[in-house]
C-alpha cells in the first residue's frame, strides 16, 4: 500500500514538472517571439529607406541626451554627421544691439508683452470661459499665427500663456519689468559631493515667483550631480565658472536689464557689464533676424528658451515632449513662438529632461524624466 502511494506521488510530481516545463517552454517561445519582432522592427526602421523621419528623430534625440552612444551604437559616425548636417540650425551672426530694446517699464501696468512694433499680437477671440480666482484665469483664443492659447496666470506685471498644439504643449511666461528676472543658483553650487537643486525647491527657498531652467550642467552618463554648470555662469557681474573656450555663447542680462546675446571672451563679458548669464546654443533671433533652419531643425524634444521684446518684456518658454502624444518641438517651433510674441532677441536654453517651469513653488509643466524635475545648477527666476 505504501509503495503504491509513493509511486503515485512520484507520478504526480513528474506530471507537475512536465506541465511547468511546458509552460516555461511556451513562455520562452512567446518572449523570444516578442524580442524577434522588436529586433526586426528596429532593423526595419534603422536600416531600410522606409522610415527616414523616425531614423532622423532617433539620432537627433539621443544625441541631445546624456547617452549619445544610443546613436553611435546603431549608426556610423558618417551617417550621424550627415543627419546632423541635413537638420541643422544656422544662428544669426553678430550680437545684440542694446539700443533696439527699451527696458524702462511702461506706465500702463495692464498690457504685458507687446510685439517689436509696439502693438499687442492680433488675436481672433473665440467664446471663452473666464474664471477669476486670485490671479488665475483661463481665457481661450486663437492668435493670428494659429496658436490655441489660454491665459493660465495673470497679474499686473506678468502673465503665463499655455498653447496646446499638435505634438506639444508650450507655456510662455511674459515679464514686463526685466529687472525682475535674475539668475538663481542652487544651494550647493559647485560643492563637491553635493547635488544641485530642483527648480520648485530653488524658487521656494529664495522667494521667486516663477522660473525656468537655464544653462547646462556636467552630466556624464546621466549620473551628474546637477550642481556643476557647463560652459559659463555669471552671477551679479562675477564670472563664477568659465570653461576653456576662448569665446562663450553668452545669454545674459546687462546692467540695463537688456538680454544680450553674442560670442564674448571673459574680458568682453566684463566690459559689456553682464550681470547674470549662462552659455548655450543656438541663438534663435538676434536684432530681429531669425536663425535659418534646415530639415527637422534639430529634431523634436522638450525645449526651453528665453527672449526679449522691443519694450523690454522678457519671454520665458518651455515645451513639453518625449511623452505619449507629445513629441516636443524643434528649434523652428520655439523660434516661431518667440517671434509670434514679439521677440527681437531669443536663445535656446538647456532642454530635454531638464525642461522645467515653476509658478509659486509648484511645477506647472510636464517633465519627461522618470524621477520628475532634475537637479539643476542654475535657473532664470522671476522675483
Amino acid at each position: 500500500m505504501a509503495k503504491h502511494v509513493r509511486t503515485r506521488r512520484r507520478d504526480e510530481k513528474s506530471s507537475i514538472g512536465k506541465r511547468v516545463l511546458k509552460i516555461l517552454k511556451w513562455v520562452g517561445i512567446g518572449v523570444g517571439g516578442i524580442l524577434a519582432v522588436i529586433v526586426i522592427g528596429f532593423l526595419t526602421v534603422f536600416y531600410t529607406p522606409f522610415f527616414p523621419k523616425a531614423r532622423t528623430q532617433y539620432v537627433l534625440m539621443t544625441l541631445h541626451t546624456s547617452n549619445p552612444w544610443l546613436a553611435t551604437f546603431f549608426f556610423s559616425q558618417e551617417t550621424i554627421d550627415k543627419i546632423v548636417e541635413d537638420n541643422r540650425v544656422e544662428a544669426p551672426v553678430g550680437s545684440t544691439d542694446t539700443g533696439m530694446i527699451k527696458t524702462n517699464p511702461p506706465s500702463d501696468a495692464t498690457t504685458v508683452g507687446t510685439t517689436a512694433t509696439g502693438t499687442a499680437p492680433a488675436v481672433s477671440e473665440t467664446p471663452a470661459t473666464v474664471t477669476t480666482e486670485a490671479t488665475t484665469v483661463t481665457t481661450s483664443r486663437t492668435t493670428a499665427g494659429g496658436y490655441h492659447v489660454s491665459t493660465i496666470y495673470e497679474d499686473a506685471g506678468m502673465d503665463i500663456l499655455q498653447m496646446k498644439e499638435s505634438g506639444y504643449v508650450a507655456r510662455l511666461i511674459r515679464v514686463k519689468d526685466p529687472s525682475r528676472v535674475k539668475l538663481g543658483l542652487c544651494e550647493n553650487f559647485m560643492v563637491k559631493g553635493k547635488y544641485g537643486e530642483k527648480l520648485p525647491n530653488m524658487c521656494a527657498r529664495v522667494g521667486a515667483k516663477a522660473g525656468i531652467n537655464a544653462g547646462g550642467f556636467q552630466d556624464p552618463g546621466g549620473r551628474g550631480s546637477g550642481n556643476f554648470p557647463t560652459y559659463l555662469c555669471v552671477k551679479d557681474y562675477k564670472i563664477l565658472y568659465a570653461d576653456n573656450q576662448q569665446k562663450h555663447n553668452v545669454i545674459g542680462f546687462n546692467k540695463d536689464n537688456v538680454l544680450v546675446l553674442g560670442q564674448f571672451t571673459s574680458e568682453e563679458i566684463k566690459a559689456n557689464n553682464i550681470r547674470d548669464a549662462v552659455a548655450f546654443k543656438p541663438f534663435l533671433i538676434i536684432n530681429g533676424e531669425k536663425a535659418k533652419f534646415y530639415g527637422a531643425a534639430g529634431g523634436t524634444d522638450p525645449r526651453a528658451a528665453i527672449g526679449q521684446t522691443a519694450d523690454g518684456t522678457v519671454l520665458l518658454l518651455t515645451i513639453d515632449g518625449r511623452q505619449l502624444g507629445m513629441e516636443g518641438g524643434s528649434m523652428r517651433t520655439i523660434t516661431d513662438i518667440m517671434w509670434e510674441y514679439g521677440a527681437i532677441t531669443a536663445a535656446n536654453l538647456d532642454g530635454g529632461s531638464s525642461t522645467t517651469m515653476v509658478l509659486d513653488g509648484k511645477l506647472i509643466n510636464k517633465t519627461c524624466g522618470p524621477a520628475g524635475p532634475r537637479f539643476l545648477p542654475n535657473a532664470w527666476l522671476v522675483f
